[in-house]
């Protein structure tokens, strides 16, 4: 492929630009237990499972946690759980969608990652980061 094309987000999907395999979280989870995962293996993310492999109720984003803290105290951490504090619905992509939609929701709705669908099942997970990497080391 081209400079050019490879620059073009119209010709390039979500499934080459997607982190696999993202990383899950159980929704009654406790929001220190995941926020300290996401520290850990510095992620901004968690997918929140549902009660079957194919629902995805929401996400669970460092965004999420910070305005949470933001208006409260920090033990609110330990009293809370994932499905408190979750976007929901999850916002997500099909796998073959091309990366420039897959900007244009992420700037429409607010979101910085989208989960990534081949039919029912996740597969990946696509952010803002993950494009903006690209364009920098490719065009």
């Amino acid at each position: 492929m081209t400079t050019q094309n490879r620059c073009d987000l119209r010709r390039l999907s979500a499934g080459e630009l997607m982190h696999p395999d993202p990383q899950w979280a159980a929704p009654d989870e406790s929001l220190r237990t995941a926020g300290q995962r996401m520290a850990t293996q510095g992620i901004r993310a968690l997918l929140v499972a549902g009660s079957s492999p194919d629902q995805l109720p929401g996400i669970l984003t460092s965004k999420d946690i910070v305005n949470l803290l933001a208006s409260h105290e920090a033990d609110v951490l330990d009293r809370l759980q994932v499905r408190d504090v979750m976007t929901r619905p999850a916002i997500c992509i099909p796998r073959q969608a091309n990366a420039h939609d897959c900007l244009q929701l992420m700037r429409a709705t607010g979101v910085r990652r989208l989960p990534v669908l081949d039919g029912m099942r996740v597969v990946g997970i696509l952010s803002t980061s993950d494009l903006f990497v690209h364009l920098l080391r490719e065009c």
